[in-house]
């Protein structure tokens, strides 16, 4: 468990260096966090990025590892049978939207 903190802190404590070495410029992670320009420098500067925060942050930073992810929770879905015929699908979507 105490491995699993320190990953984290560690982690957290190179979020800076990440979030300069991306492609995007820090108006982007400002406006996906919701947060204002000061607010952002200074949670970046202490290193004090809300568990949410930095989720978000991974979750720009490596969007292939999320696609990843979500097909492989899609795939896992497809083997357990939690799956719906298209012909109940495209009811369901013409009740939700009155087509």
């Amino acid at each position: 468990m105490i491995e699993i903190v320190e990953n984290y802190e560690n982690y957290v404590n190179s979020l800076p260096e990440l979030i300069s070495n991306s492609y995007y410029k820090a108006e982007f992670f400002m406006q996906k966090l919701g947060l204002k320009h000061a607010t952002y420098y200074r949670k970046l500067r202490l290193k004090n990025f809300t568990p949410s925060e930095v989720k978000m942050i991974t979750g720009l930073l490596y969007p292939e590892e999320l696609l990843l992810q979500e097909f492989q929770k899609s795939e896992e879905d497809i083997k357990a049978g939690k799956i719906v015929n298209y012909e109940d699908f495209k009811e369901k979507l013409r009740a939700k939207y009155n087509l």
